[in-house]
């Protein structure tokens, strides 16, 4: 699993929701599984850098507001979505 240090993070406005942005415009694809500052993050999907205002706004407000914690990626010419990997609950 690829990992990062959650130093590397800079925060993006979409649309008035500001969200964790990691760029990675040079090197390899990221993996599918990622881990940012220990937090692991799974691949959604992604939409192209010109033109991602038309619908990545509304999917990311829904998954946020379903309780998603979202990380974006940016690649030269695409933003990546990744999604952060439920935790296990603590036990009693």
């Amino acid at each position: 699993m690829q990992e990062y240090d959650d130093t590397l993070l800079e925060p993006f406005d979409v649309d008035g929701l500001t969200v964790p942005l990691l760029r990675l415009t040079t090197g390899d694809v990221p993996a599918v599984e990622i881990k940012v500052g220990g937090q692991e993050f799974h691949y959604d999907r992604s939409y192209p850098v010109t033109g991602y205002g038309a619908v990545l706004p509304k999917y990311l407000m829904e998954q946020v507001g379903s309780g998603k914690k979202p990380l974006l990626v940016e690649r030269p010419d695409r933003y990546y979505v990744y999604w952060a990997a439920e935790q296990p609950a603590a036990a009693a």
